[in-house]
């Protein structure tokens, strides 16, 4: 019987996804290898193999053949540290500009006119001097290495890649004695390849600062004394001892002592909150004043930052439909393109005859034209930028497509408690009762069988077991205001208690925002009696409710408003709301009452407790997508322009350096600006 073993790897070089169709080619064909799981943002490969036909060393030694490393995975756990091996690609990038720029003023100093020895390309080959060409064919050389085991292994398996078209394109200009423009282009394709893996770094750095936070050990006390210890062995029930500037180190509520902790990590909050005992606390919170005491309510692995940990890095191998959409149109857009550079190269010049050197030229123009970095790159790093900030702001999404799901949105369903109202029942009002209310309720505790009077009490169930009078009258006020009622056990007789949720402070404000910003309908869905969903939904200026419904009602609703809109959103966080949540094209919970169950449905968490995220996750989603849409018309329109000037002969290399390398540097930085974004002002 074969035993089949999951090893993960990080992958030394894998920036994009066209490595990640290389190591899948060359993977593929390793004997045993059964699946390949990749996630770029973090570099990280997951190989399922039987443990009979290979091994870790055979699949490393793969990678190598194409000119990637990996290692087994470890968590990052020092953002921005440099790594103490040597980064032979730097080298060789910046050993290629060295030589570069020595032949350029070789030939400065010979020619006198550096300008026409750069911009004229004559194809029969400038007459160099001897210690010039040499430097060109340094810089060239240096600059390919990198790219050669790639473009080598795209070759072999009959992939056209961009290290494949790149280095057809230098080999053409030396072949037409294009020393200049054949070294300039290999060192700005090297150059482009480390700024596609610094924009990775920067991504992964802003990640790993985000999750980097927890505390590796802990004070816990022990009767009088203080142990430290590490945090993944404390228990749930330990109390541990956190000092001013200190991280939590664990969930938990504090027993003992008063202090302003900073949460903005957990809960995106810019201003520290007061705790107090009683109150709840998170890991990797940093205690900012006193001396806390602190009770753990679950272990490291289970923490709130631990989910979220989990689902940031969940969200990376859930790609964009847009990311989807730009691989797909690469894979025909490759070829497509070599078939075009070929016919440039051969057809004018027979239709014509001769040119043959003019038009090969050209051709080759075609090929570093057409190279797909710029695409390729446009929309993984904005998506990686927008969820690592919004997840910086309190709002975690469990991949790119719930991202680009917000900026759509048509409508959005609420549930009522905790959502709507704070989830935390108070007392509204209270009164004894008088001896013939008392025996009602006894009539109607005998009625249900149970030793203690449960709430909330209806009128409709007091009804049933044959109440009436006063308590009747009484419980269907409490429950026209939307409270329920108690009844309670006091030394004089019965307490009878209205309950009461109270609104969420901001609620209509909030969606009076999200109306403004397109979303057509805005309606409740709840289990709860009418009364109560009626008064939450007109405390926050919502027409629309509908209540008493059970779990696979709710479902039905969500599933019936997707067929007659598209987009529909529910933000709800009890144990009823799962079955809806899951029905929805993004479900949102609140984390910190949110049910695991509803978290575990959910595609995204708010933080906090404040329903303003969705205005700002809306206007997020919204950027994000306009910034992708702007990186892809942008990459394809500074290639059409410039293939279109290849087709009329009118192009030269350096044009397309700028079409290529350019455009992806261009493209990089522009979804590198979604790093920056801020919450709405209203939060």
């Amino acid at each position: 019987m074969l035993i089949n073993k999951t090893t993960q790897y990080r992958v030394h070089g894998m920036d994009c996804a066209q490595e990640v169709s290389l190591l899948r080619s060359r993977l593929s064909r390793v004997n045993g290898v059964r699946d390949l799981r990749f996630d770029v943002v973090q570099a990280r490969m997951d190989v399922e193999y039987s443990s009979e036909k290979t091994s870790p060393e055979e699949i490393e030694s793969a990678v190598a053949s194409i000119g990637m490393r990996c290692e087994k995975w470890t968590r990052a756990v020092n953002p921005g540290a440099k790594s103490s091996r040597i980064d032979h690609a730097v080298i060789y990038t910046w050993g290629s500009g060295l030589a570069l720029a020595c032949g350029m003023a070789l030939e400065a100093w010979a020619s006198g006119d550096l300008v026409h020895a750069v911009l004229v390309h004559e194809h029969s080959g400038h007459h160099l001097p001897l210690p010039v060409q040499i430097c060109f064919w340094a810089a060239i050389c240096a600059g390919a290495i990198p790219a050669f085991p790639k473009a080598w292994a795209a070759l072999r398996a009959l992939r056209a890649d961009m290290n494949l078209l790149v280095l057809l394109s230098v080999a053409g200009a030396s072949i037409l004695g294009e020393w200049t423009e054949a070294a300039t282009l290999s060192f700005l394709f090297a150059l482009a390849g480390r700024m596609e893996h610094w924009s990775m770094v920067r991504a992964r750095d802003a990640i790993a600062r985000l999750l980097a936070v927890a505390p590796p050990e802990a004070s816990v006390i022990h009767g009088s004394h203080e142990h430290r210890v590490a945090v993944e062995t404390i228990r749930v029930g330990a109390r541990v001892r956190v000092r001013a500037g200190e991280r939590i180190p664990a969930d938990g509520k504090v027993v003992e002592g008063v202090s302003f902790v900073n949460q903005a990590l957990i809960t995106g909050e810019s201003v520290a909150v007061e705790k107090r005992p009683g109150e709840e606390v998170f890991a990797g919170t940093i205690n900012e004043s006193g001396t806390l005491d602190v009770e753990t309510s679950r272990e490291a692995a289970d923490s709130t930052l631990a989910r979220m940990i989990r689902m940031v890095e969940e969200s990376h191998s859930r790609r964009a439909p847009s990311e989807q959409i730009v691989e797909r149109f690469t894979r025909y857009y490759t070829p497509a393109v070599l078939l075009l550079a070929l016919c440039v190269s051969t057809l004018p010049p027979l239709w014509k005859g001769g040119g043959w050197n003019e038009w090969f030229y050209q051709g080759m123009v075609v090929l570093l034209i057409a190279c797909p970095c710029a695409l390729v790159i446009s929309t993984p790093v904005s998506i990686v930028a927008a969820l690592t900030s919004a997840a910086r702001h309190g709002v975690l999404l469990k991949g790119g497509t719930f991202l680009e799901e917000a900026a759509q949105l048509r409508v959005l369903v609420l549930g009522r408690a905790g959502v709507l109202t704070r989830g935390l029942p108070e007392t509204a009002d209270q009164r004894m009762l008088n001896e013939g209310e008392v025996q009602e309720i006894r009539n109607w505790q005998a009625w249900k069988g149970e030793q203690g009077v449960d709430w909330p009490l209806t009128p409709r169930t007091l009804r049933e077991s044959g109440a009436q009078g006063s308590v009747l009258g009484s419980v269907g006020d409490i429950a026209r205001n939307g409270w329920t009622a108690a009844v309670k056990e006091e030394s004089g007789g019965l307490l009878l208690e209205a309950h009461c949720d109270a609104p969420r402070r901001g609620a209509g404000d909030v969606l009076r925002q999200l109306r403004q910003r397109g979303i057509e309908r805005v309606l409740v869905l709840t289990g709860d009696p009418c009364e109560a969903g009626r008064a939450a939904a007109a405390a926050a200026g919502i027409s629309e409710v509908e209540s008493d419904l059970y779990p696979m009602e709710k479902a039905e609703r969500v599933r019936e408003l997707r067929r007659l809109y598209g987009h529909v959103a529910m933000v709800a966080d009890g144990l009823t709301d799962a079955e809806a949540l899951a029905e929805a094209n993004l479900g949102i919970t609140i984390g910190n009452q949110g049910t695991d169950m509803a978290r575990e449905t959910a595609d995204g968490v708010l933080m906090t407790n404040d329903l303003g995220r969705m205005v700002f996750l809306v206007d997020h989603a919204r950027r994000t997508l306009r910034v992708i849409k702007g990186n892809i018309l942008f990459a394809l329109g500074a290639k059409l322009l410039f293939l279109a000037a290849a087709m009329a002969g009118l192009a030269t290399l350096w044009m397309a350096v700028a079409a290529d390398m350019g455009a992806t540097f261009l493209v990089t930085l522009n979804g590198l600006r979604l790093l920056r974004s801020k919450p709405h002002p209203m939060e």
